[in-house]
């Protein structure tokens, strides 16, 4: 299928410097075929508008139309009112955990847009995301109360962790969401404690994980929401950006040594990046990314642009997971996207707003339907699509 003018334009806006450069006078024959009123409302939908609003008229020299100028710097405005918002609630929460001798590690946020983008604005959140040793996330929970969330509803295992975090909701709607995390991936139970946290409380206000374990965190991210838009692909770019020319070779491929059930995932969103926005991945991980059948049929279901349903785009997110899933991980992967827990499928339920959750069976069978449809959709011949190199 070929790709509209607005659709080559922002793929192009949200790669790496080294690919923009080589893709502006692309971008600049591009100009006489975008509907700008049509680029500002998609990009503003999928919360891209501020990320590559900027990128989109420093590619095309300032060839965009007034409106679009204008809906990205009101977009920046208030990007930057709601980033300083959640950075003072941030650091509020911070330091009421480190009162209570929690280690805490922010995840994404205005850190990272400010980290990677330079200021706060340029990356849109509606929540606030922590990590927390696993040991601790009862007591973490119990600090953030304290601010008038109420009590998460999320399912519990047997060893009394959430399958990824903890969400609470404000009683009286005044802050936003938080989610404590114990991990950042299915796959993973020592990386984010181990690589991602800091070594003490008393450490925290000085150090950051090293560029390598940053990486691999954002690409974790990517594959875990299933290689969905540009969003995370665009944050994967601009960490290059400003990161990549200090990551030693190969230095990627140590860690996935450290943690080998991260490989899949790591590797097959790395090649995604590459393919979309130009990681360079055999710099990263010192070879290029060696995928298995299963893996590359996940890369190959990335979806810069989505247009499914939610519940297929829901569907398809788990197969990758499926596909991604480390040798022994099969049970795990069936009980968190198959036989779901009810507790799961009733939050579900809430999240989208249905009447009334679905029952196990039926969701599975609904589940296994949609891959069908995505795997039969894959196996129709297509044409090849160019991107943009």
């Amino acid at each position: 299928m070929s790709r509209s003018a607005e659709q080559q334009l922002f793929l192009l806006s949200a790669g790496t410097a080294a690919r923009r450069l080589n893709g502006r006078e692309h971008a600049r024959k591009l100009v006489g075929q975008v509907d700008w009123d049509v680029l500002a409302a998609v990009l503003r939908i999928r919360r891209l508008l501020t990320v590559l609003g900027p990128r989109v008229m420093e590619l095309t020299e300032g060839a965009t139309s007034d409106e679009f100028v204008e809906a990205v710097e009101q977009a920046l405005e208030a990007g930057r009112r709601q980033s300083g918002f959640l950075a003072l609630l941030t650091a509020r929460l911070s330091a009421l955990l480190a009162d209570a001798s929690i280690r805490c590690a922010p995840l994404k946020g205005p850190g990272l847009a400010g980290a990677i983008y330079g200021e706060g604005g340029r990356r849109l959140s509606n929540d606030i995301d922590l990590l927390v040793a696993p040991e601790q996330l009862q007591a973490a929970v119990a600090v953030v109360r304290t601010l008038g969330y109420a009590a998460p509803s999320d399912h519990v295992r047997e060893d009394g962790l959430p399958l990824l975090h903890f969400a609470l909701a404000h009683e009286q709607e005044m802050l936003p969401p938080v989610e404590i995390h114990w991990r950042v991936h299915w796959y993973e139970e020592r990386f984010a404690r181990e690589r991602l946290l800091p070594p003490t409380v008393a450490a925290a206000a000085d150090w950051r994980p090293a560029l390598a374990d940053e990486l691999a965190a954002l690409l974790l991210f990517y594959a875990r929401d299933g290689f969905v838009d540009l969003r995370m692909a665009a944050d994967v770019a601009a960490w290059w950006d400003t990161h990549g020319e200090y990551l030693p070779r190969g230095a990627l491929d140590e860690t996935l040594v450290a943690y080998p059930a991260l490989r899949g995932a790591v590797e097959a969103a790395a090649q995604v990046a590459q393919t979309l926005v130009g990681l360079p991945a055999e710099h990263a991980l010192g070879r290029p990314p060696s995928l298995n059948f299963r893996q590359r049929l996940a890369a190959h279901l990335s979806n810069p642009h989505p247009r499914s349903s939610q519940s297929q785009l829901y569907a398809d997110m788990g197969l990758i997971d499926g596909l991604l899933a480390p040798p022994g991980g099969l049970n795990e992967f069936v009980s968190r996207q198959v036989l779901v827990a009810p507790e799961v499928l009733a939050q579900q339920a809430r999240h989208r707003s249905r009447p009334r959750a679905r029952s196990r069976l039926g969701h599975g069978a609904g589940v296994l339907a949609r891959y069908g449809l995505t795997l039969t959709r894959l196996a129709r011949p297509k044409p090849a699509r160019a991107l943009p190199r």
